[in-house]
């Protein structure tokens, strides 16, 4: 599938999937040495005989045939839903649906009709519009916002381009981020365990951990916390099991009971999934959603933003350069996954502390203790964490998680703080010390 979902109108993603699900990590290896024999082949070929221009564009272009069985694949899924929330639970709730030129706008119209909600479609677009379910622009915030003072409505909704990361946004048109979505979720189908990646807001972790849900954390990406659901269930078969990531894409690992009926497993990003479960919660509480959000969920707040090329002071900057940033800031014992610096010494997860890996441990905390300085406004570094980047959590429960793509020329930045003014703000200092990290690698990498 070649899909546009939150990145500009002028690139395009794709995305390859199995009869049998998404493509995991253990795919990959095969996949991309095909791929590079296939690449070899063409790139060996005069350019008379490519199907390619100079540019590396198509010389003739290629229509797509028309999609096979689409409106029987929209008929499953619209019923996958119908089927089980049975009985129109959202009746008499107004919900706004910005339209966008997201793919699934219309169904998602559709479902939540059929669950007797009274759907306000509003914004419609036939040219592409990028919204970020996890960094949301100020465009979509305004219109959240705007739509809010409009409408007066239950709730705000509305997915990605390609309609499998959703956003929500209460009565106010207060956005909410997709990890408590997830939490609010899980609430609702009280699952046995749960795989979220390590940037989610730790305040959801603890909520979850409190009420008896196994929460595992695992590095950014479905392929991972798929993964860790399906250790899962090798474990315990009948375990019910489920995860998300932070962007608000649910995956159900496990067939459901809801209602007396069966929610068949997707073990693939869904958006709406946690809409429904979120929305349900609040109706059934006679809750509104800003409501829920204050009584279910610990105050504690996240914020995120992407460094790239075009950043000042990033201008040089690679995919590739930041994979060797976080392996020079990383401990040499590659096992080291979590590091706690406390009254006692040094800790790292279970690996014995060598007077050379103390050392080494020691260098990195000095390192980053030179970027987020007091005068930046950090305290002192109480852990780090490498599970997926480097996650670096403060004496005051600030936590600053840096993280590159893996192929783009970006650095993603997670920020969680006990107030949102914090999170902005931790965000907004660590946007002025990545270009110092990127100077001091092309320092060092040179020899100065």
């Amino acid at each position: 599938m070649v899909t546009g979902s939150h990145i500009p109108d002028d690139r395009n993603g794709i995305k390859l999937t199995k009869e049998s699900g998404e493509v995991l990590k253990t795919d990959e290896e095969d996949i991309l040495r095909n791929v590079g024999y296939a690449r070899t082949a063409e790139y060996e070929k005069p350019l008379q005989e490519s199907l390619f221009d100079k540019n590396g564009i198509f010389k003739e272009d290629h229509n797509l045939p028309e999609a096979e069985c689409e409106t029987e694949a929209i008929n499953i899924y619209v019923h996958r839903y119908s089927n089980v929330f049975k009985d129109k639970p959202l009746s008499h709730k107004k919900i706004v649906l910005y339209q966008h030129s997201a793919v699934g706008r219309d169904i998602v119209q559709e479902i939540f009709e059929g669950l007797g909600a009274d759907v306000v479609p509003i914004e419609r677009s036939d040219k592409f519009i990028a919204v970020d379910t996890e960094k949301v622009s100020i465009d979509t915030t305004s219109l959240l916002q705007k739509a809010s003072r409009e409408h007066k409505p239950f709730a705000i909704i509305t997915t990605d381009g390609d309609s499998d990361r959703p956003l929500l946004a209460d009565e106010n048109g207060s956005f909410l981020p997709g990890d408590k979505l997830g939490a609010l979720a899980s609430i609702f189908l009280n699952p046995d365990f749960i795989s979220i990646p390590i940037s989610a807001n730790d305040a959801v972790v603890s909520s979850l951990d409190k009420r008896g849900i196994k929460v595992i954390q695992t590095r950014i990406g479905s392929p991972y916390i798929i993964d860790a659901m399906d250790r899962e269930l090798k474990r315990n078969p009948n375990s019910k099991v489920a995860s998300w990531e932070c962007n608000g894409g649910f995956l159900l690992g496990s067939d459901w009971s809801i209602n007396n009926r069966t929610l068949k497993s997707l073990p693939t990003r869904d958006a709406v999934l946690p809409l429904i479960c979120v929305l349900l919660l609040a109706a059934n509480n006679n809750q509104t959603v800003s409501g829920l959000v204050t009584s279910s969920l610990p105050n504690r707040y996240t914020h995120a933003d992407v460094i790239d090329e075009k950043s000042r002071g990033c201008e040089v900057y690679t995919a590739e350069m930041g994979k060797s940033i976080i392996k020079m800031l990383s401990p040499e014992n590659s096992d080291i996954s979590q590091v706690d610096f406390t009254e006692e010494g040094i800790k790292a997860n279970g690996v014995d502390c060598s007077t050379g890996t103390v050392h080494n441990l020691t260098w990195i905390k000095e390192k980053f203790c030179n970027y987020f300085t007091n005068e930046r406004g950090f305290t002192d570094i109480v852990s780090i964490n490498f599970i997926d980047g480097i996650r670096i959590a403060f004496s005051n429960n600030d936590v600053a998680h840096l993280r590159p793509s893996g192929n783009a020329p970006e650095f993603r930045i997670y920020a969680t703080a006990d107030t949102q003014e914090a999170a902005n703000r931790i965000v907004g200092k660590a946007a002025d010390i990545i270009p110092n990290i990127i100077r001091d690698f092309i320092m060092k990498e040179s020899g100065e």
